[in-house]
């Protein structure tokens, strides 16, 4: 019985797993970690995806929640255009997006 519990503490754990699976297949570290992705076309578009929410709207200062801090986009004539479970859409002058950190 002892021999098989030393081999049980040899496997590697499921978060080592997934991360040494994510480094084979090139993956970036956030993917592993459920940090969100965050893709700006220009100043017009951002697609936030793994996101918690949104935390604020407006038409110049959209929050979003995510796992570790808040997303603010700063801008002008700013919509929410597409959101789901997975992603958001955001349209208009996009002007700063920002990372808000709770202390």
């Amino acid at each position: 019985m002892t021999c098989l519990k030393a081999q049980k503490e040899q496997r590697p754990s499921l978060r080592q797993r997934i991360r040494a699976a994510a480094e084979q297949m090139d993956l970036p570290d956030g993917m592993t970690y459920g940090q969100p992705q965050l893709t700006l076309d220009g100043d017009l578009q951002l697609l936030v995806e793994r996101h918690h929410g949104i935390a604020e709207y407006g038409t110049q200062r959209i929050r979003i929640a995510s796992k570790d801090f808040t997303i603010e986009v700063q801008g002008e004539r700013m919509q929410l255009v597409a959101m789901d479970r997975d992603s958001i859409r955001i349209r208009g002058h996009i002007v700063s997006v920002g990372y808000l950190y709770q202390e």
